[in-house]
């Protein structure tokens, strides 16, 4: 008859023990990919009043810190234009590695030209990113979403960094 109280103990221990917080802190993830602008990114003009335009660009990237670290990400973006402003209208791609995939799609963008003695010097731009879509060694991210933002580093060539929700 012992048995069952130290059973009724090491049971309430384990029910204990699998409710309470974890003592190990999860890691936040975060993304980051090198990447250029592939073929033109011209502004093409909407013709119904001044500066409001559409581009449509494609970039290819190296991803370089997150569970894609190591793979290739191709995707596209559709941004409308309100003179040196733009809104993400559209954006998706992939990313590739040996043993992993992931799919992103974009939710949200905005996008600021620095101007400098009338010459564009630079962007700003962020927006919210989503992952419906990971397998493999990415799966980590499937189904969650991501805080982006942007930084250039030269003529057509950027940073993004994506920081897990």
């Amino acid at each position: 008859m012992r048995f069952q109280p130290k059973v009724f103990g090491i049971a309430s221990a384990a029910v204990l023990a699998a409710s309470a917080p974890s003592a190990i802190a999860q890691e936040k993830i975060t993304n980051k990919f090198l990447c250029q602008n592939v073929g033109a990114f011209a502004l093409e003009p909407l013709g119904d009043r001044e500066g409001h335009s559409i581009s449509i660009g494609q970039m290819s990237c190296r991803v370089v810190a997150g569970p894609m670290s190591g793979g290739i990400l191709t995707g596209s973006s559709t941004w409308e234009w309100d003179k040196n402003n733009a809104t993400l209208i559209s954006g998706g791609g992939v990313a590739r590695k040996p043993g992993a995939t992931m799919v992103y799609k974009d939710m949200d963008g905005t996008l600021a030209l620095t101007i400098t003695e009338g010459k564009v010097t630079g962007f700003t731009a962020s927006g919210h990113v989503s992952f419906p879509v990971a397998t493999g060694g990415g799966a980590a991210l499937a189904g969650k979403s991501a805080t982006w933002t942007t930084t250039p580093t030269g003529p057509f060539e950027f940073v993004i960094e994506d920081k897990i929700d």
